[in-house]
């Protein structure tokens, strides 16, 4: 395996300085442009000025902003000077927002708001006199405000800081020291932080891109949030680091604008969930000649639908999209198709493990591996996280003593390496001593020709005990009663994991980075069908 023993700055400036008058970045809807030599400079420019300001390695800088330009320019910058990027999704509660800043005892935030600015400023001046480590509010803005300071500002500053400091932070660098603290979304419990290193970042890119055939001639399309490590390592980071384009056609998912941006710029490869890509092959402005350069790209964060893959590979023309596996803990992808894998591997499995992985499945009760072809609970190693930023117990929970991370989703792996997913290990249903696995039921409901989106779930009914429920999203314009829908599946499902409850939904809940919130669902149905309890 070859492996990258490089520190994120070295590499992004070998990189720039190897590709300088190439695209590196743009962001169509603010209409900035930087090749890669600009680029670089202006990550220079805002390492030094955060230098200025007092950042120092080591220090937790906070990014709370949709998909602006400068998102990927601090990235850059901090990376560059030692600090820890703290990623924060701009649409998070201010309790949420708080509980970051203060658990991960961040010096700085840097934050962007379209609207309402001076509300948004007045509650992080209240956070900040609530955070004692929190001493510099940076804003992405037009306009300045008292106890703040702007981001070109900040910029200015560093043209006043001589290079070889800069340069001296980042000799001192390893590429074992850590670069970012990304948080969980937080769905069982408080988010906790996941400290991550140079290392794994770079190598877990530089692999997964090299199995997407990724090269400085592509073109990414960024609309994943760049909060998530999906926007912020597995297209920006993987793409810069191999010397492509990143194309940023929005703040947030605006399918008419995505759409557009991928022939207006010529995107070669295009990135998000099933449910984003529902989104944009269903929307009314889609035509396949929009696509008329995409090639590839990747399916990930739920299981994507065979329909879906069909459509995009046959039907559009994005023959060579992947569907790939990671979690934040292992650094980003654990496992990947080829681009080359037939329609079912692509769509029945989540492919074989990167070369920089190991990847093995056990027994959740004994702890040990099992045969090629049986269930159990994937486990991965190599690359993987620091720790969760102090939580130790948290930390020794999720990685054993031989250093494998316990990722607790259910999966069996055939004999080739290729790697199925049946759920997550807390999702699975026990009704009357059967265990069920949603997603094998979910497969059933994908048949139906109208059904766009299932979920398949388990709650706790007050007069039935433990229950089963499929709750499906529709195609536009499609018509399916739940009848229909529940003879369906009493004819293709067995009776002991057959749901008891269906219904037809208009949406379901879920992250910012479209994972369905299956928690909800069930606190949605306990409350739907047993009398408000």
């Amino acid at each position: 395996m070859q492996r990258v023993e490089k520190t994120i700055g070295s590499l992004f400036r070998e990189v720039a300085s190897a590709y300088s008058s190439r695209e590196a970045l743009i962001h169509v809807s603010s209409g900035l442009r930087y090749n890669y030599g600009l680029l670089d400079w202006e990550a220079d420019r805002a390492a030094k000025g955060l230098i200025r300001l007092g950042i120092q390695p080591g220090d937790r800088v906070a990014l709370w902003a949709p998909n602006v330009a400068e998102w990927i320019v601090a990235m850059l910058a901090l990376a560059r000077m030692g600090a820890l990027m703290v990623p924060i999704d701009p649409e998070a509660e201010p309790a949420d927002v708080q509980y970051i800043l203060s658990q991960s005892e961040a010096r700085a935030l840097i934050a962007c708001k379209e609207a309402d600015l001076e509300d948004y400023i007045d509650m992080m001046l209240e956070m900040r006199d609530s955070v004692p480590s929190l001493e510099h509010i940076i804003l992405i803005a037009d306009e300045s405000f008292p106890e703040t300071e702007l981001w070109t500002e900040v910029l200015a500053g560093g043209e006043d800081v001589p290079p070889e400091v800069l340069l001296d932070i980042s000799f001192g660098q390893q590429p074992s020291d850590p670069v970012a603290v990304m948080y969980t979304s937080g769905t069982t419990g408080s988010p906790k932080g996941v400290v991550l290193d140079h290392a794994g970042l770079i190598n877990k890119s530089f692999h997964s891109t090299a199995r997407q055939g990724i090269t400085a001639e592509d073109r990414l399309c960024l609309y994943f949030p760049l909060f998530h490590m999906f926007g912020n390592t597995c297209v920006a980071l993987a793409g810069l680091i191999r010397g492509a384009c990143i194309v940023m056609p929005c703040l947030s998912f605006d399918a008419s604008a995505i759409l557009k941006a991928l022939k207006e710029e010529q995107c070669t490869a295009v990135y998000g969930s099933p449910s984003m890509f529902m989104g944009l092959v269903e929307h009314p402005e889609n035509q396949t000649k929009l696509w008329g350069t995409v090639l590839k790209g990747i399916v990930g964060g739920a299981p994507c639908p065979m329909e879906l893959m069909q459509r995009l590979v046959e039907e559009i023309g994005v023959a060579r999209i992947t569907v790939a596996y990671g979690i934040t803990e292992a650094s980003s992808w654990i496992t990947m198709t080829d681009p080359d894998d037939p329609l079912d591997l692509r769509v029945g499995t989540i492919g074989r493990p990167l070369p920089c992985n190991e990847v093995k499945i056990v027994d959740s009760a004994s702890g040990e591996e099992v045969p090629p072809g049986d269930r159990g609970e994937l486990c991965t190693r190599g690359f993987l996280m620091k720790e969760y930023y102090k939580m130790p117990a948290a930390t020794a929970a999720a990685v054993d003593q031989d250093g494998w991370l316990h990722t607790g989703d259910i999966a069996r792996m055939d004999a080739k390496g290729y790697v199925t997913i049946s759920g997550r290990v807390k999702d699975t249903i026990f009704r009357n001593g059967v265990e069920i696995h949603p997603v094998e039921v979910e497969e059933v409901l994908y048949k139906r020709p109208e059904v766009l989106e299932a979920q398949v779930f388990g709650f706790v009914h007050p007069e039935k005990g433990d229950e089963v429920a499929a709750w499906v999203r529709l195609k536009e314009g499609a018509v399916l009663s739940t009848l229909t829908l529940a003879a369906h599946a009493k004819d293709n499902v067995q009776d002991e994991c057959l749901p008891h409850f269906f219904k037809i939904v208009d949406r379901f809940p879920t992250t910012r980075s479209g994972k369905v919130q299956k928690y909800k669902l069930a606190e949605m149905a306990r409350v739907e069908y047993g009398g408000g309890l």
